[in-house]
């Protein structure tokens, strides 16, 4: 945001380095003097900037408190740095006095870009002064009841949160991207003048016509221009399901025409069945809005619920600029790296946090591999799942060697997808040596004897009206104390399989559209569930499997698709794709709060803790792949981006 387009009620981002060679030719003339407000911000960090230039390895501490008009603080305030070498961006917040410190390393004052944030408030004075290591800024703040442009995404879905239609639009609209991104919105703008029942045939015509633009081979795509009907729409979307990547690329080790191919183009096979279409469509039609420009009655606490944040709480970007899918990351407790995945270039990344390095290594196979999830094992060990291929694969992290488990013999197609692990979250081997993992395209759990290799399948009960590719057989959990592996279905139930008989023996039926997800699972053997549309958290009885409580979090749309049990805080961390945070599940109090993200589009899930320090990592997982528009995020790499939260706690 350059100074001569900033507006006084939208200059909390200052793009400082572009106005240092226009100050220095103006330097005699007084810092604040006649220039006006939109001005005095920014030449007085240009200032600073000539002041303070910094050597490799300067630590810059920027600090400052944020105020309204009448001297009282303002908590909770969101303080993004951009800027340092590395990481990208450091986030910090407001205390209850309003105060707020970081350092930033390998930072200049004048290449700062200093935000500051926060739903229902707008910056609108700021001053900025030397301080002995840095910057200090002191920052008014002012209410505003449009929040219209500051809003998460789940704002934007209206309707009764214990609705089916609700929990079925959040389901099958939030399984890829935000529900409420901006693309979703600026299409919804063009109904406004159209009926209601209108709306619902122009939705499903977007969406087929969306979703085939997306796919560049123009020749496979049905030579459909309209769609009349539901079936129509359905065909698209389970079209594109297929492909990932730019260019985009068959997955799950499809060919075109084949028996499996054109079974997930089959209604009763595929993805997006028309019983689920006649629910979800009429529902956007009817909640969701087709004006953006005002949104009053959203209260941040109220709908958002009580913030997490300190004057200790800490968040920083690291920004890996090749344009790749890092869906996921792991933590060794052999390794002081980061390692992640970039499906769509099958290979495995680890980053050095200190230096922001990054050393690849390609998974040694032919073919497409896409790895997908991953979790590592007590011994330093990095388990994926390569769903193109349906190979496990085992990544030894001190001697730097794979080992690859290929599919059982025969297999032609599956999706092989989450591993089973314990409350570490660590993959961990059953009495009888074997590892387990869901195969998502078949309803089934693989069993993989860690020292031969052997394989061997089970398929769960099938939900009923449900397909065994449309049930989703996606989180899983151990807990070896008693021999169990849990499973969770997103579009049915969850249940257990006892690995001495290798039989199931639990079932517990949610309702359609609740979407259990990712699991996560207590030393005792309590077992959590999120539910993925309801936005629910559920506790059940691992022994008894009887449901112990059920607790909603504030924001009914943020779609928590996976969890992770912390136990140094007793506390379950959930990863939201709507919301733009973090949320954190305190169990003893039983209360929620949240950490607000650095940035829109902040999709995520899972979430890994360090070992060592208990910090939270995650990274930004949105599709599709690919550039973002600076403009709009920032920078080109927004959603190639691994995140590392200190709670301050």
């Amino acid at each position: 945001m350059f100074i001569d387009t900033v507006k006084p009620r939208q200059y909390s981002e200052l793009r400082v380095n572009t106005i240092v060679k226009k100050f220095r030719a103006k330097c005699a003339r007084t810092l604040f003097g006649g220039f006006g407000m939109t001005r005095i911000i920014s030449w007085g960090l240009g200032l600073l900037g000539l002041l303070l230039v910094a050597t490799t390895g300067f630590a810059l501490e920027v600090s400052g408190r944020v105020v309204e008009a009448d001297g009282s603080p303002v908590p909770n305030v969101r303080i993004r740095i951009v800027g340092g070498a590395m990481p990208y961006s450091r986030t910090v917040f407001t205390a209850d006095d309003g105060t707020f410190s970081a350092e930033y390393d390998k930072a200049t004052a004048a290449n700062l870009n200093v935000e500051a944030f926060r739903i229902g408030w707008r910056e609108y004075k700021r001053k900025v002064s030397k301080a002995v290591d840095g910057l200090r800024l002191e920052l008014g703040m002012q209410r505003d009841a449009n929040v219209a442009d500051q809003v998460p995404p789940s704002a934007w879905l209206r309707g009764d949160p214990n609705s089916q239609a609700f929990q079925m639009t959040t389901l099958q609209c939030s399984n890829c991207h935000q529900l409420g991104a901006a693309r979703v919105r600026n299409f919804s703008k063009t109904l406004a003048n159209q009926p209601i029942g209108d709306r619902s045939e122009a939705w499903v015509t977007r969406a087929a016509d969306d979703l085939a633009g997306n796919n560049k081979d123009k020749s496979a795509v049905p030579a459909h221009g309209r769609v009349a009907g539901w079936e129509a729409i359905v065909q698209y979307m389970r079209y594109v399901t297929m492909y990932l990547g730019d260019p985009p690329q068959l997955r799950w080790k499809l060919q075109k025409d084949s028996v499996f191919y054109n079974a997930l183009l089959a209604p009763a096979t595929s993805l997006f069945i028309p019983q689920d279409m006649a629910i979800v469509v009429p529902n956007l039609a009817r909640n969701f809005p087709v004006a953006f420009d005002s949104l009053t009655d959203y209260d941040d606490l109220e709908r958002l619920g009580q913030y997490g944040v300190n004057k200790k709480t800490v968040i920083d970007e690291f920004v890996l600029p090749t344009f790749g899918w890092t869906r996921e990351v792991a933590l060794s407790p052999k390794s002081d790296k980061v390692y992640f995945v970039e499906t769509d270039k099958d290979r495995l990344g680890a980053l050095d946090p200190n230096t922001g390095a990054v050393k690849w290594y390609p998974i040694p196979a032919k073919g497409q591999q896409g790895p997908h999830t991953m979790n590592s094992d007590a011994d330093g060990n990095i388990w994926m799942g390569l769903e193109d291929s349906f190979n496990i694969a085992k990544f030894d992290t001190a001697q730097e060697k794979w080992r690859l488990y290929p599919p059982p013999e025969g297999t032609l197609f599956g999706v092989t997808h989450d591993f089973a692990y314990n409350s570490d979250r660590h993959v961990e081997a059953d009495s009888k040596g074997r590892v387990w993992i869901t195969d998502m395209g078949k309803n089934e759990l693989w069993a993989i004897n860690t020292t031969s290799g052997d394989i061997k399948t089970y398929r769960m009960p099938l939900p009923v009206g449900e397909s065994h590719f449309h049930s989703l057989m996606y989180g899983a959990a151990i807990d070896t104390k008693h021999n169990r592996v849990w499973w969770a279905q997103m579009h049915g139930n969850v249940g257990s399989i006892d690995t001495q008989r290798d039989v199931a023996e639990r079932l517990i039926q949610f309702p359609k559209g609740a979407g259990p997800r990712r699991l996560a699972i207590q030393e005792d053997g309590t077992l959590w569930v999120p539910l993925f549309g309801a936005g629910q958290l559920v506790k059940i009885d691992g022994e008894t499997g009887v449901e112990l409580g059920r607790y909603s979090l504030p924001d009914r749309g943020a779609g928590p698709y996976g969890i992770t049990y912390d136990k140094r805080r007793n506390a379950i961390w959930a990863a939201t794709c709507n919301s733009d945070r973090i949320y954190r599940f305190d169990i003893a109090e039983k209360r929620w709060r949240h950490y607000p993200l650095p940035r829109r589009d902040s999709y995520i899930r899972m979430i890994e803790l360090d070992p060592a320090t208990n910090d939270v990592w995650t990274s930004y997982a949105a599709l599709p792949v690919g550039k973002r528009d600076p403009k709009a995020f920032g920078t080109e790499s927004a959603n190639n981006i691994i995140v590392r939260l200190r709670p301050g706690d």
